[in-house]
């Protein structure tokens, strides 16, 4: 949890910075959480800052918070993803003036809730490291589409895939 704080404080300290150079990158769009037992679905917000914008393979941070929105029937119980937090390292590679590969590797927490009518809820945390790529299609200077698969490999065996598709802003 201490690497994503500091992951996190340290993309939004480079925001100013970010802005004068053009490093950073906003997005936010949809993520669809595919865990052993459940399929939920989040919003999740990203802030990336490049510390080599445009020089060779780029290399950044990234900063990713999830919430979610749907929950999903596991017998007569309701499972939901309450929260999820994640810092990255991410490498990234332009293919052409508009398409750009990356991939990223970190660490995530997130928070899950199940409920059992009747009975009531319980909610657990699980920690560990993420990694996963994904493309970014730059429809103009600024504004693209962001697409992403990301594995998360918690703890107790807490394992979810996901597939993120979004917008994404450089600044």
């Amino acid at each position: 949890m201490k690497l994503v704080i500091t992951a996190l404080s340290a993309t939004l300290l480079a925001v100013p910075a970010a802005f004068a150079e053009g490093n950073l990158e906003l997005g936010a769009g949809y993520s669809h959480v595919d865990t052993d037992g459940a399929n939920l679905d989040a919003l999740t917000a990203r802030g990336t800052w490049f510390v080599n914008r445009n020089v060779g393979p780029q290399i950044g941070i990234e900063g990713e918070a999830s919430f979610g929105i749907g929950d999903d029937d596991i017998g007569g119980a309701k499972a939901e993803l309450d929260h999820s937090v994640a810092g990255f390292g991410v490498v990234q590679a332009p293919v052409s003036e508009r398409v750009d590969l990356f991939a990223r590797v970190g660490y995530a927490d997130s928070e899950y809730k199940v409920k059992v009518p009747g009975v009531g809820s319980a909610s657990d945390s699980t920690d560990g490291v993420a990694y996963g790529a994904g493309a970014k299609v730059f429809l103009t200077d600024r504004f693209g589409l962001r697409g992403d698969l990301t594995r998360y490999e918690g703890d107790h065996g807490a394992d979810a895939d996901v597939i993120s598709v979004g917008g994404v802003m450089k600044f």
